[in-house]
């Protein structure tokens, strides 16, 4: 699976799809820490997420999605941080344009149950994260929470 991040196909994609995600935060010694997956699904390092189910509303979503993915529970969100990503990739020869809708959240404890779409996961400090992170636009997404929560004084 390739992945190109913010381009667009000469024709346009095939299909198109939404997901929802949460870039979760926990702090330990004092420091703020993100979890970052390593996906089964090409090795690359990103936030937990996931489509949506009929009826479902994108925070539902991730809500969901996170636990599924790592048995957390969301503490809180952080207020006013919705932030959208959209790339295009190939899957089977097929071209798909995807919007994904992450939210931002502490979350309730830091061991990581991961599901079978996921190979390892980390938790680091902003400076690290960024460095695992596989994409750039999900280094963006990450810049954005870490100015929010510092904004924010959390």
């Amino acid at each position: 699976m390739s992945r190109e991040e913010n381009s667009t196909f000469p024709e346009g994609p095939n299909v198109q799809e939404t997901s929802a995600g949460i870039i979760s935060f926990r702090y330990s010694s004092g420091e703020r820490k993100y979890l970052v997956l390593k996906h089964a699904d090409g090795g690359h390092w990103s936030f937990p997420k996931g489509h949506l189910e009929p009826g479902e509303g994108m925070r539902e979503a991730a809500i969901r999605e996170l636990r599924e993915e790592t048995n957390l529970s969301v503490v809180s969100f952080v207020r006013d941080f919705r932030e959208e990503s959209r790339y295009d990739f190939t899957r089977s020869g097929e071209r798909i344009r995807k919007l994904v809708v992450y939210f931002s959240a502490r979350v309730s404890h830091d061991k990581v149950e991961l599901s079978h779409e996921h190979l390892s996961y980390t938790w680091e400090t902003y400076e690290r994260a960024l460095g695992t992170l596989t994409y750039e636009n999900d280094r963006d997404l990450l810049d954005r929470a870490e100015h929010r929560l510092t904004d924010l004084d959390i």
